[in-house]
């Protein structure tokens, strides 16, 4: 087995250096676009802070350089914007503190429909943002963001290419962003403490914000540079602008920030909260008495230097965080849900490297929580399972240094859990451990290169002391990714290789292995990309991430060609032709084969069409369906394709319209069609209303049943389910 793991070491490690050496070869040959200018604004310290009230009226700022000149993103990219933007930012030893000044000739038609917190792109209102990175890397930064109507959004953002193989790639933040390969994640549901105020007067309207920097992160340096860029939407013509010019055909929008200079001396208050609480449950059930359970505990937040955090909480209880949706699962796969626990949703970006970690593992069901009732005997019952495992605590350290190498650190513990099961004639109770106290522990190493480039190094461990069992075992997945971009950013490689191990008392380590490497051309108009990924069948990095299923190998190519710029009637249209050819990873049998095409398109009077176009010739044969290891469930060959057009939203009448339709050649004939209408009406600037109409039909779909897996039964499937 090591030789195994080091042969397959050293043919990645191979493939590597061959894909790097092609796109050295490829971008030296290409015509090289030059870079634009970054534009840069000094920094000044403010003696008084401005007040924060939508009024750009204090000392603080008079005599202040303006960002101006904004450029347009969309829909004429690289086109000096319709309207006129000023910009002043002012420092000092608390915060950092921006006033914007959006002038519109027509005030009264400023869209300021009203959203809850972190709305974002779904409230139709224009607004104005403020991307920031303070270490200046082009990889990772801060986006803060308000409406016209005051409502605030805020989000960290990242620089990714793609997630882990089996788990799904990871979807762009705000469509505005999203500029060119690769892209950029964002963490919405990260809610960082800053003020703002907005005003609408008889020239357009005004936002002032105050950005403390206990919400940021930045280097410890006596005079600094961050990257910045300012953005503004002029919702009712979708006009899209920035300060410093975002190339829609390259790189993302954190690759094109301009420069904040300048930043002088800078002292930050003490990071430091401590929150102490005190919970209390009564629980009362028709026939039993009441009951009543208390928890305490603490959570501390200490900023250690100006770039690194502790966080840390003390017998957590998240009694009060939102509960999960119920969700009917007939699939054969877990069902992934967000993470809701605030100890868990800040901070935990850098984790999110190598795309291993799965923060609701920690505190999660019990490993035999099932198992438990396997084990009732004539007259018992079970009277305590707890379906959680109690968290004893959590903490993390997480922060990056000024030479760009990004360090986290989270160990969290959970206690033994046991089931207790009684005999209803004897009265006696007995326990049965569901989970025995479990550490669980995570290390990341990142480090920016040039180019917004990275590379990565993420390892995850799980230990459960427990008897000598094979359910009690100690896990450990070791991952690292990468992705180098030419200094055009017009070609990029990037990968992730992982290793997963499993260490038994009873028997032997168990290995599993995945990687997944893309190459191509991934900026510009046309773009060609290619990408090979294997799972192989031992892969298991569940104790502490999330896979959806193993044993997999594909391969695929894409081209993609995008309209950035106005041509015809046409404002953007983002095109891709995409051929996959998947099979298992072991044995190396064929599964599926697909043939793609889509088309979204955006036209000048800002209504938009959406085509898709799928088609499997050899149809598919499904590994997974049956739930039972040998067998396969085979459908014929399929057509899937669904078209979509909506009107203009921003008119007073709007409609949105979308069908579907799926064709599978079997003898059942199955047919699956779609229909929808969603009209709306927009009363005003601040309110509107829509509703969804819809039509779905299956014709002759499958079911699943549960023990069809009996041989005699085997010939009344038709040869559909089959055995390899």
């Amino acid at each position: 087995m090591p030789y195994q793991i080091f042969t397959y070491v050293m043919r990645f490690r191979l493939s590597v250096l061959i894909l790097l050496f092609l796109v050295k070869a490829v971008s030296g040959t290409a015509s090289f676009i030059q870079e634009e200018d970054k534009k840069r604004i000094i920094a000044v310290r403010a003696s008084q802070p401005p007040e924060i009230d939508g009024v750009l009226d204090d000392e603080a700022w008079r005599d202040v350089p303006v960002a101006d000149n904004f450029i347009i993103y969309s829909p004429d990219n690289g086109k000096p914007s319709n309207f006129e933007t000023q910009v002043k930012i002012v420092y000092d030893d608390i915060a950092l503190y921006v006033g914007a000044f959006m002038y519109d000739p027509f005030p009264d038609s400023i869209f300021v429909e009203l959203g809850e917190r972190d709305g974002d792109r779904m409230i139709n209102a224009d607004n104005f943002s403020i991307e920031l990175c303070p270490y200046n890397d082009g990889i990772n930064g801060f986006r803060f963001k308000v409406t016209a109507s005051g409502v605030q959004s805020d989000s960290r953002i990242e620089q990714f290419e793609f997630g882990m193989p089996g788990g799904g790639r990871r979807g762009g933040g705000g469509g505005m962003m999203m500029a060119g390969g690769g892209g950029f994640g964002s963490q919405d549901n990260w809610d960082a403490v800053w003020e703002s105020d907005v005003k609408i007067n008889e020239k357009g309207w005004v936002a002032e914000f105050k950005i403390p920097y206990s919400a940021l992160r930045f280097p410890k340096e006596e005079i600094q540079t961050w990257g910045i860029n300012f953005w503004r939407e002029v919702r009712r013509i979708k006009e899209q602008s920035s300060w410093n010019y975002v190339n829609r055909d390259i790189g993302s929008s954190i690759n094109h920030l301009g420069e904040l200079c300048e930043i002088c001396e800078v002292k930050p208050p003490l990071r430091l909260s401590v929150t102490p609480y005190i919970s209390g449950y009564v629980d009362k059930y028709t026939g039993n008495d009441a009951t009543f359970s208390y928890n305490g505990g603490l959570d501390i937040k200490l900023g250690i230097t100006e770039s690194f955090t502790v966080d840390a909480t003390l017998i957590p209880d998240f009694g009060q965080v939102q509960a999960d949706d119920q969700i009917l699962n007939l699939t054969p796969f877990e069902v992934m849900y967000s993470e809701k626990r605030p100890f868990f949703m800040e901070g935990t970006e850098l984790f999110d490297k190598g795309r291993i970690f799965y923060s609701r593992r920690i505190g999660s069901t019990p490993k035999l929580f099932y198992n438990v009732y396997d084990t009732l005997e004539a007259n018992e019952i079970i009277v305590e399972n707890p379906p959680e495992a109690g968290m004893i605590n959590a903490t993390k350290l997480s922060g990056r240094t000024h030479f760009g190498l990004g360090i986290g650190v989270l160990n969290a513990m959970t206690a033994e859990m046991n089931a207790v099961i009684e005999d209803t004639i004897t009265g006696s109770s007995r326990t049965v451990k569901t989970q025995p106290f479990t550490n669980y522990n995570i290390l990341v190493l990142d480090q920016n290169l040039g180019n917004s480039s990275y590379v990565s190094l993420i390892n995850t461990n799980v230990r459960r002391r427990g008897p000598k069992d094979e359910n009690f075992y100690t896990s450990n997945v070791t991952a690292t990714d990468f992705m180098i971009r030419t200094k055009n950013n017009l070609y990029s490689i990037s990968g992730a290789i992982a290793l997963s191990q499993k260490y038994y008392d009873s028997r032997d380590t168990e290995f599993g292995h995945s990687y997944d490497l893309r190459m191509g051309k991934t900026g510009g108009a046309f773009r060609i990309e290619y990408t090979l990924s294997g799972v192989s069948d031992t892969y298991d990095p569940n104790d502490m991430g999330y896979i959806r299923r193993n044993n997999e190998f594909s391969n695929e190519l894409q081209f993609s060609y995008n309209i950035n710029r106005p041509v015809w009637r046409i404002n953007s249209s983002r095109n891709s032709f995409q051929v996959d050819y998947s099979q298992l990873y072991s044995p190396r049998v064929f599964t599926r084969t697909r043939i793609s095409l889509s088309s979204f398109t955006i036209f000048r009077n800002h209504s938009n069409v959406n085509l898709r176009f799928q088609y499997s010739p050899k149809g598919m044969d499904d590994y997974f369906e049956p739930r039972v290891e040998g067998w396969f469930y085979h459908s014929g060959k399929e057509i899937q394709t669904s078209f979509s057009y909506d009107t203009n939203r921003d008119k007073k009448f709007f409609i949105g319209t979308n069908f579907s339709l799926t064709k599978i050649w079997s003898e059942y004939d199955q047919r699956n069609y779609m229909l929808s209408l969603n009209p709306g009406i927009r009363l005003n600037n601040r309110l509107s209303i829509n509703h969804m109409f819809s039509y779905q039909s299956q014709l002759n779909d499958f079911g699943y049943v549960n023990n069809f897996m009996n041989q005699e039964k085997y010939s009344l499937v038709n040869g559909i389910i089959r055995h390899i």
